[in-house]
């Protein structure tokens, strides 16, 4: 175990080591470091002799198959891009722990019941185009062919970018799996929390995943000189921008039981600091465990920002980039977790809900899945302080290796 933990870490160094970026951990979809990632991990799946491949979007996908070929598939996965200024756990590791399950079953000569597949998928955070499941939403048959025309902050489009990487659109449709074909899903990640750090847990079980809609909003004023356009005459769409971002705080501190309400990314146009700002664009991403709740407040904010625009005079856009209903992870294979995790002697099983979203919400549209979370040290994450102890990457390869051989032994 500790041989292979320690190829986990030296594995997760070597991505780390990958970025667009010289000062910080920074793989956005489709850049440099971003597909020399992917190349890494074909390479790794490739040296266990697993059947792999790069799909149309850029997943990364191996199996290791049945000697049934008429078998459902079982897929481990989670993602290789990143946020910016990023550490290197979250998604990697649930890649790298996915691949050291499937060579210990492959080496040993292990026969399986179902074809186990390990995906790296390529887009979660959406940190480039807004498309935050992009590499598991054309697992699931549900890609959208309206984010082609998407653009990054440079004018390029994802049909662009997919292309010069070797991706082929006319193929983005049949890579999908479909529903009959899927056993379920487990996805290992961080927990990008303080749960497991305050209750002196090395792992815990995932009950469910928060609903989530993310919004690109802009405000459209007009440009001025800063020194001779009179404060009562101005249609600043930065003032607009503000009030509705103190708005959402407002809002998001009386909801705080059951919403979190960020603005993450901001643009002010021209930039400049002798010009009135003209236009602001910026993204407005909520969460809640309560679906429903989740689509009344998106309501109420859409009208607090149209009403600021029409009492400023702004322009206003609203348009959601994505919305995903909460998820329910799987009984069944939750109960097969619970066994792993007590003949890995975890006798003290804590079940939570993840605040953050993962592949798992597009992957359930078509199976069944589960969840595990990972203690990291004081629950910090999308930052390079990011750190999962060598004693908690093992105990989690034991959860998983025992998880597996539960679903094996019970589909046998």
């Amino acid at each position: 175990m500790k041989l292979r933990t320690a190829r986990i870490i030296e594995r997760l160094n070597a991505l780390g080591e990958i970025s667009d970026s010289k000062n910080c951990i920074s793989r956005a979809y489709g850049t440099k470091a971003h597909t020399a990632s992917g190349n890494l991990l074909i390479k790794w799946m490739q040296n266990i002799s697993l059947q792999t491949y790069r799909d149309a979007i850029g997943n990364i996908r191996c199996i290791l198959p049945s000697l049934n070929p008429n078998a459902k598939y079982f897929i481990i996965g989670s993602h290789y891009d990143t946020v910016f200024n990023a550490g290197k756990y979250d998604g990697p590791l649930g890649i790298l722990l996915g691949l050291e399950v499937m060579q210990y079953i492959s080496e040993n000569n292990i026969q399986l019941p179902f074809h186990l597949s390990t995906i790296a998928f390529a887009d979660e955070e959406g940190a480039r185009y807004n498309t935050a499941y992009l590499g598991s939403s054309t697992i699931s048959g549900h890609f959208d062919r309206c984010w082609l025309n998407r653009t990054d902050d440079h004018g390029v489009s994802l049909k662009e970018v997919l292309e010069a990487n070797g991706g082929q659109v006319v193929n983005i449709d049949s890579d999908s799996i479909a529903r009959e074909q899927l056993l379920g899903y487990f996805e290992p990640h961080i927990e990008q929390g303080p749960v497991l750090c305050n209750e002196d847990l090395s792992v815990c079980l995932v009950n469910g995943i928060a609903s989530q809609t993310r919004v690109d909003v802009h405000w459209t004023g007009i440009n001025g000189h800063a020194g001779t356009y009179p404060m009562n005459h101005r249609n600043d769409a930065f003032c607009a921008a503000s009030e509705f971002s103190l708005a959402v705080e407002q809002i998001g501190k009386y909801n705080s039981d059951k919403l979190v309400a960020t603005i993450g990314k901001l643009n002010i146009m021209p930039n400049t600091p002798n010009v009135i700002p003209g236009k602001v664009e910026h993204t407005l991403d909520i969460r809640s465990k309560d679906s429903s709740f989740l689509v009344e407040i998106s309501r109420t904010l859409e009208d607090k920002a149209i009403e600021i625009s029409k009492k400023r005079k702004i322009g206003l856009e609203w348009n959601i980039l994505h919305s995903t209903p909460s998820v329910q992870c799987d009984e069944g294979l939750n109960q097969l977790i619970r066994n792993g995790m007590k003949k890995a002697g975890i006798h003290k099983t804590l079940e939570i809900p993840s605040g953050a979203g993962h592949d798992a919400v597009m992957i359930s549209r078509i199976a069944p899945v589960s969840m595990l979370f990972i203690r990291c040290q004081e629950g910090i994450s999308h930052n390079p302080l990011e750190y999962v102890t060598s004693e908690d990457i093992e105990k989690s390869l034991e959860v998983c290796d025992n998880f597996v051989h539960e679903l094996i032994h019970q589909n046998s």
